[in-house]
């Protein structure tokens, strides 16, 4: 995890002998360090000022978030007193504060506010482990309430503020204390729950902002009731701030896949297909194996789509492990046949065109209507010449009988003049 940047702050001794007397925060922030800079949890590169003056804690503040860029992760941690004065200004307690004097020897939460939005960061935590007291003069009450509206002090964009308490607790009379508060156990369960992972409360192998103070909020408040943590963010997306070195596989993927239903164990696939893509490396790891392993299940739907994922996968990933054998195998030999394909190819190509003859005996059609026409004439013809031959034996025969009649009286009248001569 890298551009990773946290600021610790501890003041545990104070000069002041009323400061002294209240009740401190505690003394966790060395293991919050500790926590933050491990490589497998957080991977923070963390700085730590302990019990240090307001002008040496404000430079370092001022370093911390100078030159940032937009893409970095800033965490300013502070643990001690936060002491609220007459005007209802808010200064964090160093080492050299003096009550009568807060101005001048304690860090003033507006420089604070104004060192943040100077930084050109977009993710910035704000967490405040703090004690809240209100000073003002002996006989006067304060102008401001008990409350010290944390959250709006540290209001903008890309910022997201963790704080213990909202309230203050003790109140200052001149040199009179009233007021009592339990010691804070806030980072005590902010460590516990990045140590071990348990504010991964929506198992994805990570622990955001959100889930910590989710976790945190739950834990103090039911140890100490009167205690209650606040949170605000202006963020775009999500923080996060570590990882689950102790991440397992969620109950509810664990049930779907021993499920004797194969709905089931298709559910828990897609779960796991979501977990896989937004998950850390750890994450990753864990549920590529587990994918795999339904490969072998008696369900083809859920194996098939098991494969299906796995070869989308290892596709992408082993694309150039695969293309080597195939240029080893004799494969390269198989653009062989292609020119052959190449070849074969063209032979249908005059295929093609031998249809185009057929179109020809469309021509061949011109003589077919010639020989029906010669025909057509031929038969007009035969018609003429029989009628004429008709004709012909038409006239002949009349002419026929006409010359036989002709014969036949001739013949008559001789015989009538050798009757009547023999009489």
């Amino acid at each position: 995890m890298a551009n990773r940047h946290a600021l610790l702050i501890a003041t545990e001794t104070y000069a002041d002998p009323a400061l002294r007397r209240l009740t401190a925060p505690g003394g966790d922030a060395r293991e919050l360090a500790s926590v933050l800079r491990d490589p497998s949890i957080a991977g923070f590169e963390v700085t730590t000022l302990i019990d240090e003056p307001h002008h040496v804690v404000g430079e370092a503040i001022g370093e911390f978030y100078r030159g940032r860029r937009r893409d970095e992760l800033t965490l300013l941690y502070f643990t001690g007193h936060g002491v609220k004065d007459d005007d209802g200004s808010l200064y964090l307690a160093m080492a050299n504060t003096r009550r009568d004097s807060l101005m001048f020897t304690a860090l003033a939460a507006e420089l604070v506010d104004r060192a943040m939005a100077g930084c050109p960061s977009r993710q910035k935590v704000l967490v405040l482990d703090c004690c809240y007291s209100g000073a003002f003069p002996a006989g006067r009450l304060a102008k401001s309430g008990a409350d010290v509206h944390t959250l709006e002090r540290f209001q903008g964009r890309g910022r997201a503020v963790l704080t213990a308490s909202d309230a203050t607790q003790y109140s200052f009379e001149g040199d009179a204390v009233t007021g009592s508060a339990a010691r804070s156990v806030f980072t005590r369960h902010l460590v516990a729950g990045l140590r071990d992972g348990s504010a991964d409360l929506d198992g994805d192998g990570d622990v955001t902002v959100d889930e910590l103070y989710s976790y945190v909020h739950e834990r103090v408040v039911a140890e100490l009731p009167r205690q209650r943590p606040k949170h605000q963010s202006d963020v775009e997306g999500r923080i996060v701030l570590a990882r689950n070195p102790r991440w397992t596989l969620p109950e509810y993927l664990k049930h779907g896949l021993a499920s004797p239903i194969a709905v089931d164990r298709l559910s828990a696939l897609e779960g796991l297909k979501r977990l896989n893509r937004a998950g850390n490396d750890v994450v990753r790891a864990a549920t590529d194996r587990e994918i795999r392993g339904l490969l072998e299940d008696d369900s083809r739907l859920v194996s098939g789509t098991a494969a299906a994922w796995v070869a989308e996968i290892d596709g992408v990933a082993e694309e150039p492990v695969v293309a080597e054998p195939v240029a080893a195998e004799p494969v390269a030999a198989e653009p062989k046949p292609e020119p052959v394909a190449a070849v074969v190819q063209p032979d249908p190509a005059p295929v093609e065109p031998e249809p185009e003859p057929e179109p020809a005996p469309t021509p061949a059609a011109e003589p077919d209507e010639t020989a029906t026409t010669a025909k057509k004439k031929l038969t007009r013809r035969a018609k003429i010449i029989l009628a004429a031959v008709a004709a012909v034996i038409v006239a002949g025969t009349v002419l026929l009988i006409v010359l036989l009649s002709t014969s036949s009286g001739g013949s008559r009248e001789s015989g009538g003049s050798s009757f009547g001569y023999s009489r």
